[in-house]
């Protein structure tokens, strides 16, 4: 006898699991359910394998591929210890680099004062002497 088997699409929305979608194909299917999961109105998704065997009449399912919105957040977050304390570090090199950054502008800022005012001084003693 035939087994038959689909993919089903479920969605986590308004506070309840709502069946989405049936496929045949089990990369179509977590496909989809990828597309859906980046929609704002879906919080998570599940996509269950359903097998059904006409010899037994039995039914199974499995689920194949579930996210969560948030959930890849979290993680890096429980790791993160270490990751803070450079986000602290590149901080810091950001403030000296812009300290050297406003250095440098100060220092050319008088230079070019100072060129000036010497070419100011050029052109007033050739007028006098």
């Amino acid at each position: 006898m035939a087994k038959s088997v689909s993919f089903e699409i479920y969605s986590f929305k308004n506070g309840n699991w709502m069946l989405d979608s049936v496929h045949d194909d089990k990369n179509m299917a977590i496909h989809q359910g990828r597309m859906l999961i980046s929609s704002p109105h879906h919080i998570a998704i599940r996509v269950i394998e359903e097998s059904y065997d006409d010899a037994t009449d039995n039914t199974t399912s499995k689920i194949v591929y579930k996210e969560k919105k948030g959930e890849e957040e979290e993680k890096p977050k429980k790791k993160s210890k270490g990751k803070s304390k450079q986000k602290k570090v590149k901080g810091k090199k950001r403030k000296k680099k812009k300290k050297k950054v406003n250095f440098m502008l100060l220092v050319i800022s008088f230079g070019g004062i100072s060129l000036g005012l010497l070419a100011l001084l050029a052109i007033l003693m050739s007028e006098l002497g």
